[in-house]
């Protein structure tokens, strides 16, 4: 399985903003990925404003954050296996498809930067 978060992630001891940062990371990453296979132009996704945001950020917000941010992360992660599971059966997914995966990645940090810009 795919995951981007270092195994030091995973302990009771990291800090909620350096996991929401590493979220923010990985969902920019598999974007990345996602443009580069269907052969878009490299977009310049917006700046994030969570780490800057985060520590004047409600518990509402932050968890509100975590919640998506979570599911974002996890869609960049099934659609990157699944663009890997199809190269390894020498298939290749349809352009369309993994463009449609770029803009909803790219919408998915759109709306995540305002949770924190509002």
């Amino acid at each position: 399985m795919i995951h981007f978060l270092p195994d030091s992630f995973e302990t009771e001891t990291a800090s909620p903003y350096k996991e929401a940062v590493a979220r923010l990371a990985s969902v920019r990453t598999a974007l990345g990925v996602a443009e580069q296979v269907a052969g878009m132009a490299p977009g310049d996704p917006p700046a994030p404003v969570v780490p800057t945001a985060w520590p004047e950020a409600s518990d509402a917000r932050r968890r509100c954050f975590d919640t998506r941010s979570i599911a974002a992360a996890q869609a960049a992660v099934a659609g990157l296996e699944m663009l890997a599971a199809q190269r390894d059966a020498g298939t290749a997914a349809h352009p369309k498809s993994v463009e449609l995966l770029a803009l909803e990645l790219r919408s998915e940090l759109a709306d995540l930067d305002k949770l924190f810009s509002l």
